[in-house]
This record gives structure tokens, C-alpha cells and sequence, in this order.
């Protein structure tokens, strides 16, 4: 049995106590405890935050996971392409040029994935909605916040073989072909 008491004065503990003496005044045997409404609500909310926590974890290992893997591919591709790098670098090509022709196939692909990614989360909000707690389902800060997140992923990780391809001694691969 549950049994909820409101005061309007006096601290909870005081009320607690005199709710006390008068049950174990009915009833010498009765066992009770007494919690605050902002105790009972954290614990019946217990399990959705927790839901949350492991989504939130789940999440940014995925983030992780995809960032490795862009970079991964990035770094594959300049390795197949330092050739063609070192050649522009021998023809002139400053290393800004080689970082911009790096970043920019890279971001496309990102801009292009994020693209779909964002229409795709816009037309599944509405199957998602009744689990949303405190975000709307078009949150557009929100939706806004998660492309930003990806699109620095995605940049950082296109970012740093770009770099490294900035760097190559043209004539010491021109050596290896």
C-alpha cells in the first residue's frame, strides 16, 4: 500500500515523524518507509535513464567507429594516390593544394551522406516521436547539432591523411614508381 502525504508546513522529516507515531498507534506491527515525491520519481524513471545512458554510449561509439573507418579509407586513398600527389607537388603544387584536393572529394562524400542522413531522420522522427522526451520530433537545433558533430568527424578524420599527403618528398617517391 502506498499512502502519499502533502504538508503545508513543517519539514517533510517532521511530517514523516508524526505520520509515524500516529500508525504505529493503529497498529504496533506495521512496517513503513517514507520517501520524498523527487526520490520516488527518480527511481520510476530509473530504467528510461538508464536507456538513454547506454543510447548515448552506443552512439558515440558508433561516431568512433565511423570516424576510424573515414579515416581508414581516406588514408587507403592517398596511399594509392601519392604518385599523382608527388607529381603535382613537383609540378608547383603548394600543399595547401594537396590538402584542398584531399578535403574536398572527402567533404562532398560527408556533406552527400549527411544530406540523406538528415532527410532519412526527418522522415522517421514521426515513427519515433512517442519515445522522445523533451525534443520534439523535426528539432531542428537539434538536427543542426548532429550535423555539425558528423561534418567535424568527417572533416577531422579526412583532415589528417590530408596532412600527412602535404608532406610528401616528391622526389623520393618518384624514386619508388
Amino acid at each position: 500500500m502506498s499512502i502519499s502525504i502533502r504538508s503545508a508546513a513543517g519539514s517533510p522529516t517532521a511530517v514523516a515523524h508524526d505520520v509515524a507515531s500516529a500508525l504505529t498507534s493503529v497498529d504496533r506491527d506495521l512496517t513503513f518507509s517514507f520517501r520524498a515525491v523527487a526520490d520516488q520519481v527518480s527511481t520510476s524513471i530509473q530504467q528510461e535513464r538508464l536507456i538513454a545512458l547506454l543510447s548515448g554510449f552506443f552512439g558515440l561509439l558508433a561516431l568512433l567507429i565511423a570516424g576510424i573507418g573515414l579515416y581508414g579509407v581516406t588514408s587507403y586513398a592517398v596511399g594509392r594516390r601519392r604518385g599523382e600527389m608527388s607529381i603535382r607537388m613537383a609540378l608547383g603544387a603548394r600543399p595547401t593544394a594537396i590538402i584542398g584536393l584531399v578535403l574536398s572529394r572527402v567533404c562532398r562524400l560527408v556533406a552527400l551522406s549527411v544530406a540523406i542522413g538528415a532527410v532519412l531522420s526527418l522522415w522517421a522522427a514521426r515513427f519515433v516521436s512517442s519515445l522522445l522526451f523533451g525534443v520534439e520530433p523535426h528539432d531542428m537545433p537539434t538536427l543542426f547539432g548532429a550535423v555539425v558533430v558528423l561534418a567535424s568527424v568527417g572533416a577531422l578524420a579526412a583532415w589528417l591523411p590530408a596532412r600527412r599527403a602535404s608532406r610528401i618528398d616528391p622526389a623520393e617517391v618518384l624514386r619508388e614508381i
